[in-house]
């Protein structure tokens, strides 16, 4: 293999990251299309109020950790006794980790307990629904299959872009 052609496939791969331009709801602006996400330096979390429960207030606080068009990770805080409404998503798996405190997981019809330490899966089209049963902070990676991932996110967490404001 030719030195150029290994170089040649670097670019590429680190023009997944670099390419994304568009506004990521709950990611710092700065940190949008970069390689490396000082994450560390944001301090607070943000509310979020999901489009498949409007009414839902106070349950997830995020900051969003890393943004291409197939994947979004972000860092959520719970608080104990915060229960989300159960749902699914069409588009994306979920992987996450559960970095601090307990929760009860329910994926499709079953439930587990999910401790500081643990990984959890749960497949797109699955039912399932998390209930913070100490404070809880969670790092969860949305893999979109099909792509999109940024504007998924963006009308997920009830911050859709304008239809003149696309990602490019």
């Amino acid at each position: 293999m030719k030195k150029s052609d290994k170089y040649s496939r670097l670019n590429a791969r680190l023009n997944i990251i670099s390419s994304v331009k568009a506004p990521v709801a709950f990611m710092m602006p700065e940190a949008i299309g970069k390689l490396v996400v000082r994450s560390s330096v944001i301090s607070d979390y943000l509310p979020i109020t999901p489009n498949y429960a409007t009414d839902e207030v106070d349950v997830d606080f995020i900051k969003v950790l890393m943004a291409t068009d197939q994947l979004i990770t972000f860092e959520s805080f719970r608080p104990k006794g915060a229960i989300d409404t159960a749902h699914s998503h069409p588009d994306h798996h979920s992987v996450v980790y559960q970095k601090r405190g307990r929760v009860e997981m329910k994926i499709g019809s079953e439930s587990f307990i999910v401790e500081q330490g643990d990984t959890y899966f749960h497949p797109l089209g699955v039912v399932h629904q998390h209930q913070a049963l100490k404070d809880s902070v969670r790092i969860e990676t949305k893999v979109f299959p099909g792509g999109n991932a940024i504007a998924s996110w963006n009308k997920l967490v009830g911050m859709e872009l304008e239809s003149n404001e696309s990602n490019t």
